[in-house]
């Protein structure tokens, strides 16, 4: 779900740059090949793991990516457990969520792990959550929903629909959130000058955890004179969760990106069988 207690000075970025990005090739546009581009799930699903594991390797090294590993070990049984029908919910949601997802025009400035995730959000469910909070596939706030529809770049189907209805469409809500992770990635790659895999990764945690809580915890680690790259920081929330365990917000933060590896891993598991 999306924290919308960020500060004014971050909104303002943000709002100052909705979709106004430059159109450079991605970096990590290169490692797909082009027989992985044609439309199936099979290459859906191999193209999602082998981004997510080029973003882990460029952006994780050391304690950072010791960490994330001891994390996504432990939190692995509760993305592969499967119910009485020895069906598991995260594989249902892909199959129901492909339609969706193929019907996007590929955006090469936006890397395709972000479609990941709706699976934790909502398991790609269109009226998961509550209207008055996060609701819909992406689990979008009113506010945040409001602020993008008050875009002058926004497209007039998306400034025109009713709030709850624009959230639970697949390709309304989806637009919007791709909005909103692109702007977060625009203030931690080009306001902030972290690399673009780290940037992306901030992006997705922030999208979860809330903006205000990662500029929070970087202008801590720079405080304390820690370098604040991706793998750095995900070392202090770490060391910051063990600390902190009754802390629920801070224990989801650690472990929605592991979460979100495994559930890339799982899929493609699933597919290739």
């Amino acid at each position: 779900m999306i924290n919308f207690r960020i500060s004014i000075l971050f909104t303002l970025i943000l709002s100052s740059y909705s979709v106004t990005c430059s159109a450079e090739t991605a970096a990590w546009s290169y490692i797909i090949h082009k027989d992985l581009r044609r439309p199936s799930m099979a290459n859906f699903a191999e193209r999602n793991y082998r981004l997510f594991d080029y973003f882990l390797k460029q952006s994780l090294h050391g304690a950072g990516k010791k960490d994330f590993f001891t994390v996504s070990k432990r939190v692995k049984n509760n993305i592969y457990w499967k119910g009485k029908q020895n069906t598991n919910i995260y594989i249902d949601a892909f199959r129901r969520s492909y339609p969706i997802i193929k019907s996007f025009n590929k955006r090469p400035d936006i890397p395709e792990i972000v479609f990941l995730i709706p699976y934790l959000e909502s398991l790609w469910q269109s009226k998961s959550g509550k209207t008055s909070a996060d609701y819909g596939y992406w689990q979008l706030v009113l506010p945040i929903v409001k602020e993008i529809q008050s875009l002058d770049t926004t497209s007039q189907a998306i400034k025109k629909a009713n709030a709850d209805t624009l959230r639970s469409d697949p390709k309304l809500s989806s637009e919007v959130a791709l909005i909103h992770l692109r702007r977060y990635y625009f203030y931690f790659a080009k306001v902030a000058k972290y690399s673009e895999t780290d940037a992306w990764l901030f992006a997705i945690l922030a999208y979860n955890w809330g903006a205000g809580n990662v500029k929070r915890m970087l202008a801590s680690m720079q405080s304390k004179q820690i370098k604040t790259n991706f793998s750095h920081f995900y070392h202090y929330l770490y060391t910051q969760h063990l600390a902190n365990k009754e802390d629920k917000s801070m224990k989801a933060a650690i472990e929605y990106l592991p979460n979100l590896w495994n559930i890339a891993k799982i899929i493609r598991q699933e597919i290739k069988s």
